[in-house]
Protein backbone atom coordinates (compact mmCIF):
# COMPACT_ATOMS: atom_id res chain seq x y z
CA UNK A 1 0.00 0.00 0.00
CA UNK A 2 1.24 3.56 -0.95
CA UNK A 3 2.12 6.31 1.44
CA UNK A 4 -1.29 7.92 0.38
CA UNK A 5 -3.15 4.83 -0.65
CA UNK A 6 -7.00 6.30 0.42
CA UNK A 7 -7.55 9.90 -0.29
CA UNK A 8 -9.83 12.65 0.99
CA UNK A 9 -12.72 13.97 -0.86
CA UNK A 10 -15.65 15.89 1.00
CA UNK A 11 -15.79 16.53 4.47
CA UNK A 12 -18.02 14.31 6.02
CA UNK A 13 -18.66 16.79 9.13
CA UNK A 14 -21.92 17.25 7.34
CA UNK A 15 -22.63 13.57 6.02
CA UNK A 16 -25.65 14.38 3.92
CA UNK A 17 -24.45 16.85 2.08
CA UNK A 18 -20.98 15.60 2.01
CA UNK A 19 -22.43 12.25 -0.06
CA UNK A 20 -24.39 15.10 -2.79
CA UNK A 21 -20.80 16.88 -2.97
CA UNK A 22 -19.54 13.53 -3.14
CA UNK A 23 -21.82 12.40 -6.58
CA UNK A 24 -21.29 16.06 -8.39
CA UNK A 25 -17.17 16.06 -7.22
CA UNK A 26 -16.71 12.55 -8.48
CA UNK A 27 -18.46 13.39 -12.44
CA UNK A 28 -15.75 15.91 -12.38
CA UNK A 29 -12.90 13.33 -11.51
CA UNK A 30 -10.65 11.24 -13.15
CA UNK A 31 -10.30 7.65 -13.11
CA UNK A 32 -8.03 5.77 -11.00
CA UNK A 33 -6.51 3.98 -14.26
CA UNK A 34 -7.26 5.26 -17.49
CA UNK A 35 -7.44 9.45 -16.43
CA UNK A 36 -10.64 9.90 -18.10
CA UNK A 37 -13.23 12.21 -16.91
CA UNK A 38 -16.29 10.83 -18.23
CA UNK A 39 -17.41 8.57 -14.84
CA UNK A 40 -21.37 7.51 -13.98
CA UNK A 41 -23.12 6.77 -10.90
CA UNK A 42 -23.01 2.42 -10.93
CA UNK A 43 -23.95 1.88 -6.76
CA UNK A 44 -25.39 4.60 -4.32
CA UNK A 45 -23.43 4.81 -1.29
CA UNK A 46 -25.30 2.34 1.38
CA UNK A 47 -22.32 3.13 3.92
CA UNK A 48 -25.06 4.71 6.68
CA UNK A 49 -22.25 5.99 9.02
CA UNK A 50 -18.74 7.38 8.88
CA UNK A 51 -16.28 4.62 8.56
CA UNK A 52 -14.84 3.52 11.69
CA UNK A 53 -12.07 1.03 12.06
CA UNK A 54 -14.35 -2.26 12.57
CA UNK A 55 -15.31 -1.85 8.91
CA UNK A 56 -11.83 -2.26 7.40
CA UNK A 57 -11.49 -5.38 8.89
CA UNK A 58 -10.47 -8.32 6.66
CA UNK A 59 -13.32 -10.34 8.24
CA UNK A 60 -15.79 -7.87 8.21
CA UNK A 61 -18.96 -9.30 6.72
CA UNK A 62 -20.73 -6.17 5.45
CA UNK A 63 -21.44 -8.00 2.42
CA UNK A 64 -23.25 -5.55 -0.22
CA UNK A 65 -22.34 -2.27 1.88
CA UNK A 66 -20.25 0.46 -0.26
CA UNK A 67 -19.31 4.06 -0.37
CA UNK A 68 -20.59 5.94 -3.63
CA UNK A 69 -18.69 3.45 -6.72
CA UNK A 70 -18.49 5.69 -10.34
CA UNK A 71 -17.31 3.25 -13.51
CA UNK A 72 -15.51 4.54 -15.83
CA UNK A 73 -17.03 4.95 -19.31
CA UNK A 74 -13.66 4.69 -20.92
CA UNK A 75 -12.07 1.68 -19.41
CA UNK A 76 -14.97 0.32 -17.01
CA UNK A 77 -13.29 0.72 -13.78
CA UNK A 78 -15.53 1.27 -10.66
CA UNK A 79 -14.25 3.03 -8.05
CA UNK A 80 -15.25 4.52 -4.88
CA UNK A 81 -14.36 8.40 -4.29
CA UNK A 82 -16.30 9.51 -1.13
CA UNK A 83 -14.03 6.87 1.26
CA UNK A 84 -13.10 9.53 3.78
CA UNK A 85 -9.44 9.37 6.05
CA UNK A 86 -9.52 5.33 5.56
CA UNK A 87 -4.98 4.95 5.82
CA UNK A 88 -6.22 6.44 9.77
CA UNK A 89 -8.79 3.44 10.03
CA UNK A 90 -6.30 1.11 8.80
CA UNK A 91 -4.02 2.13 10.79
CA UNK A 92 -6.25 1.44 13.74
CA UNK A 93 -7.70 -1.57 12.63
CA UNK A 94 -7.63 -4.63 14.30
CA UNK A 95 -9.23 -8.25 13.59
CA UNK A 96 -9.46 -10.81 16.42
CA UNK A 97 -11.20 -13.19 13.97
CA UNK A 98 -8.29 -13.15 11.57
CA UNK A 99 -6.23 -14.16 14.00
CA UNK A 100 -8.63 -16.60 15.62
CA UNK A 101 -8.57 -18.09 11.76
CA UNK A 102 -4.76 -17.78 10.94
CA UNK A 103 -4.24 -21.82 10.89
CA UNK A 104 -6.66 -22.07 7.74
CA UNK A 105 -5.19 -19.17 6.09
CA UNK A 106 -1.61 -20.13 6.45
CA UNK A 107 -2.92 -23.26 4.05
CA UNK A 108 -4.16 -20.20 1.73
CA UNK A 109 -0.40 -18.64 1.86
CA UNK A 110 1.02 -22.40 1.50
CA UNK A 111 -0.98 -22.40 -1.94
CA UNK A 112 0.07 -19.33 -2.82
CA UNK A 113 3.76 -19.88 -2.36
CA UNK A 114 3.27 -23.17 -4.56
CA UNK A 115 2.98 -20.96 -7.09
CA UNK A 116 5.22 -18.23 -6.82
CA UNK A 117 8.15 -20.93 -6.46
CA UNK A 118 7.34 -22.16 -10.09
CA UNK A 119 8.89 -18.78 -11.31
CA UNK A 120 11.34 -17.97 -8.15
CA UNK A 121 12.26 -20.75 -5.84
CA UNK A 122 14.68 -18.02 -3.55
CA UNK A 123 15.84 -14.88 -3.08
CA UNK A 124 14.44 -11.82 -1.39
CA UNK A 125 10.31 -11.54 -1.06
CA UNK A 126 8.57 -8.47 0.37
CA UNK A 127 4.40 -9.12 1.33
CA UNK A 128 2.80 -5.85 1.20
CA UNK A 129 -0.13 -5.65 3.34
CA UNK A 130 1.35 -8.42 5.09
CA UNK A 131 -1.35 -8.60 8.28
CA UNK A 132 0.13 -11.02 10.89
CA UNK A 133 2.68 -12.20 8.74
CA UNK A 134 1.63 -15.62 7.47
CA UNK A 135 2.87 -15.46 4.40
CA UNK A 136 6.11 -13.78 5.52
CA UNK A 137 6.67 -17.19 7.92
CA UNK A 138 5.91 -19.43 5.70
CA UNK A 139 8.07 -18.08 2.99
CA UNK A 140 10.66 -18.40 5.18
CA UNK A 141 10.39 -21.60 5.75
CA UNK A 142 10.90 -22.17 2.51
CA UNK A 143 14.14 -20.37 2.44
CA UNK A 144 13.30 -17.07 0.95
CA UNK A 145 14.71 -14.16 2.63
CA UNK A 146 11.40 -12.93 3.48
CA UNK A 147 9.35 -10.02 5.29
CA UNK A 148 6.79 -8.14 5.30
CA UNK A 149 5.53 -4.38 5.79
CA UNK A 150 1.57 -3.87 7.47
CA UNK A 151 -0.08 -0.48 8.10
CA UNK A 152 -2.19 -1.72 10.94
CA UNK A 153 -0.39 -1.17 14.22
CA UNK A 154 -2.04 -4.28 16.11
CA UNK A 155 -1.63 -6.50 13.29
CA UNK A 156 2.27 -5.43 12.76
CA UNK A 157 2.63 -5.66 16.31
CA UNK A 158 1.41 -9.48 16.58
CA UNK A 159 3.58 -10.31 13.80
CA UNK A 160 6.49 -9.00 15.89
CA UNK A 161 5.38 -10.43 18.87
CA UNK A 162 5.47 -14.22 16.78
CA UNK A 163 9.21 -13.00 15.46
CA UNK A 164 8.37 -12.49 12.37
CA UNK A 165 10.03 -9.27 10.12
CA UNK A 166 7.12 -7.38 8.83
CA UNK A 167 7.25 -3.60 8.91
CA UNK A 168 5.10 -0.52 10.26
CA UNK A 169 3.98 1.23 7.34
CA UNK A 170 3.10 1.02 3.29
CA UNK A 171 5.29 1.31 -0.07
CA UNK A 172 7.25 3.28 -0.50
CA UNK A 173 8.87 3.25 2.59
CA UNK A 174 12.36 3.83 3.86
CA UNK A 175 12.06 0.76 6.14
CA UNK A 176 12.22 -0.99 2.62
CA UNK A 177 15.19 -1.49 0.31
CA UNK A 178 15.31 -3.17 -2.72
CA UNK A 179 15.52 -4.65 -4.62
CA UNK A 180 13.50 -8.30 -4.64
CA UNK A 181 13.11 -10.78 -6.25
CA UNK A 182 9.77 -10.96 -5.29
CA UNK A 183 6.87 -8.28 -4.36
CA UNK A 184 3.61 -10.33 -2.96
CA UNK A 185 0.57 -8.38 -2.81
CA UNK A 186 -2.84 -10.40 -2.12
CA UNK A 187 -5.87 -8.50 -1.49
CA UNK A 188 -4.23 -4.86 -1.43
CA UNK A 189 -4.71 -3.53 -4.74
CA UNK A 190 -8.92 -3.09 -3.85
CA UNK A 191 -8.31 -1.41 -0.76
CA UNK A 192 -6.35 1.63 -2.39
CA UNK A 193 -7.19 4.67 -4.34
CA UNK A 194 -4.06 5.73 -6.36
CA UNK A 195 -3.71 1.92 -8.20
CA UNK A 196 -0.88 2.71 -10.47
CA UNK A 197 1.08 4.75 -8.01
CA UNK A 198 0.82 0.79 -5.54
CA UNK A 199 1.94 -1.03 -9.04
CA UNK A 200 4.71 1.58 -9.61
CA UNK A 201 6.26 1.41 -6.30
CA UNK A 202 6.20 -2.63 -6.64
CA UNK A 203 7.92 -1.84 -10.33
CA UNK A 204 10.81 0.21 -8.36
CA UNK A 205 11.15 -2.38 -5.49
CA UNK A 206 11.82 -5.86 -8.38
CA UNK A 207 14.67 -6.88 -9.34
CA UNK A 208 15.56 -6.71 -12.75
CA UNK A 209 14.14 -10.25 -13.58
CA UNK A 210 11.81 -10.27 -10.09
CA UNK A 211 8.08 -11.13 -10.76
CA UNK A 212 5.55 -9.69 -8.61
CA UNK A 213 1.98 -11.50 -7.20
CA UNK A 214 -1.55 -9.95 -7.29
CA UNK A 215 -4.30 -11.20 -5.78
CA UNK A 216 -7.59 -9.37 -6.38
CA UNK A 217 -11.26 -9.65 -6.23
CA UNK A 218 -12.76 -10.07 -10.18
CA UNK A 219 -15.45 -7.93 -10.53
CA UNK A 220 -16.18 -9.51 -13.80
CA UNK A 221 -16.62 -12.91 -12.63
CA UNK A 222 -20.38 -15.09 -13.37
CA UNK A 223 -20.38 -15.03 -9.48
CA UNK A 224 -20.21 -11.75 -9.15
CA UNK A 225 -22.76 -10.40 -12.02
CA UNK A 226 -25.21 -13.10 -10.57
CA UNK A 227 -25.07 -11.66 -6.77
CA UNK A 228 -24.63 -8.32 -8.23
CA UNK A 229 -24.99 -5.54 -5.18
CA UNK A 230 -24.99 -8.93 -2.71
CA UNK A 231 -21.51 -9.85 -4.04
CA UNK A 232 -19.41 -10.50 -0.63
CA UNK A 233 -17.12 -8.97 -1.94
CA UNK A 234 -18.89 -5.16 -2.37
CA UNK A 235 -17.76 -4.33 1.13
CA UNK A 236 -16.76 -0.67 2.54
CA UNK A 237 -12.78 -1.48 2.80
CA UNK A 238 -13.21 -2.32 -1.12
CA UNK A 239 -13.16 1.25 -3.25
CA UNK A 240 -11.66 -0.43 -6.38
CA UNK A 241 -13.04 -3.28 -8.54
CA UNK A 242 -10.99 -4.91 -11.43
CA UNK A 243 -11.56 -7.28 -13.83
CA UNK A 244 -8.86 -8.92 -16.56
CA UNK A 245 -9.54 -5.76 -18.54
CA UNK A 246 -8.55 -3.07 -15.78
CA UNK A 247 -6.02 -5.37 -14.44
CA UNK A 248 -3.96 -5.79 -17.42
CA UNK A 249 -4.28 -2.16 -18.26
CA UNK A 250 -3.34 -1.33 -14.98
CA UNK A 251 0.10 -3.55 -15.18
CA UNK A 252 0.70 -2.27 -18.58
CA UNK A 253 0.67 1.77 -17.23
CA UNK A 254 2.77 0.94 -14.52
CA UNK A 255 5.22 -0.56 -16.86
CA UNK A 256 4.60 -3.86 -15.75
CA UNK A 257 3.14 -7.30 -17.97
CA UNK A 258 1.36 -10.45 -16.98
CA UNK A 259 3.37 -13.73 -17.20
CA UNK A 260 0.09 -15.56 -15.79
CA UNK A 261 -3.44 -15.50 -14.81
CA UNK A 262 -5.37 -17.42 -12.71
CA UNK A 263 -7.69 -17.90 -9.66
CA UNK A 264 -6.66 -18.65 -6.23
CA UNK A 265 -7.78 -21.04 -4.19
CA UNK A 266 -9.15 -20.33 -0.27
CA UNK A 267 -8.80 -22.23 3.00
CA UNK A 268 -11.21 -21.28 5.58
CA UNK A 269 -12.47 -23.18 9.03
CA UNK A 270 -16.01 -24.53 8.56
CA UNK A 271 -17.71 -22.98 10.88
CA UNK A 272 -16.90 -19.63 9.78
CA UNK A 273 -17.93 -20.31 6.17
CA UNK A 274 -21.35 -21.57 7.28
CA UNK A 275 -21.92 -18.30 9.21
CA UNK A 276 -20.85 -16.23 6.71
CA UNK A 277 -23.37 -18.22 4.23
CA UNK A 278 -25.99 -18.06 6.69
CA UNK A 279 -25.36 -14.30 6.92
CA UNK A 280 -27.47 -14.47 3.54
CA UNK A 281 -30.41 -16.28 5.04
CA UNK A 282 -33.02 -14.36 6.63
CA UNK A 283 -32.35 -14.68 10.98
CA UNK A 284 -29.13 -16.01 9.54
CA UNK A 285 -26.76 -13.61 12.00
CA UNK A 286 -28.52 -15.70 14.60
CA UNK A 287 -27.15 -19.21 13.77
CA UNK A 288 -25.38 -20.35 16.76
CA UNK A 289 -22.40 -22.42 14.54
CA UNK A 290 -20.86 -25.11 16.35
CA UNK A 291 -17.12 -23.93 16.98
CA UNK A 292 -16.20 -27.61 16.85
CA UNK A 293 -16.54 -27.19 12.86
CA UNK A 294 -13.39 -25.14 13.20
CA UNK A 295 -11.23 -28.13 13.17
CA UNK A 296 -12.31 -28.72 9.73
CA UNK A 297 -10.54 -26.87 6.97
CA UNK A 298 -12.23 -26.29 3.66
CA UNK A 299 -10.54 -25.34 0.37
CA UNK A 300 -13.32 -23.01 -1.69
CA UNK A 301 -12.80 -21.62 -5.10
CA UNK A 302 -15.63 -19.30 -6.49
CA UNK A 303 -13.75 -17.86 -9.43
CA UNK A 304 -14.61 -14.58 -8.68
CA UNK A 305 -10.48 -13.70 -7.72
CA UNK A 306 -7.97 -13.44 -9.88
CA UNK A 307 -4.06 -14.12 -8.80
CA UNK A 308 -1.57 -12.42 -11.45
CA UNK A 309 1.55 -13.29 -11.79
CA UNK A 310 3.64 -10.11 -13.52
CA UNK A 311 6.63 -9.03 -14.45
CA UNK A 312 8.85 -5.31 -15.34
CA UNK A 313 8.30 -4.29 -18.80
CA UNK A 314 6.24 -4.69 -21.77
CA UNK A 315 4.93 -8.48 -22.45
CA UNK A 316 7.46 -11.04 -23.96
CA UNK A 317 3.95 -12.79 -25.51
CA UNK A 318 0.80 -13.08 -24.67
CA UNK A 319 -0.48 -14.06 -20.85
CA UNK A 320 -1.19 -17.42 -20.25
CA UNK A 321 -4.58 -17.66 -18.90
CA UNK A 322 -6.29 -19.99 -16.40
CA UNK A 323 -2.82 -22.31 -15.57
CA UNK A 324 -2.29 -21.37 -11.91
CA UNK A 325 -3.56 -23.82 -9.61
Amino acid sequence: MTTKFMRSSVDQRVEDASIALTTSKSSRSKCWICGTADLKLALARSVSSRPTPELFRMTDASYGQTFTIHRCQNCGFLQCMDADNVVSQYEEMSDTLYVATSEARRRQMQALLRTVTKFKEKGRLLDVGAGIGLLVEEARKLGLNAEGIEPSRALQATAVARHIPVHLGVIPSLKISGPYDIVTAIDVIEHVDNPLDLLRAIRDLLATDGIGVLVTPDVGSVTARVLRRKWWHFRPAHIGYFDRHTLSLSLARAGLSPMTIGRPKWYLPLNYLVSRVASYLPGGDKLAVPKMLGCIKVPINLHDSLIVVFRKGPPLQTAAHEPVP
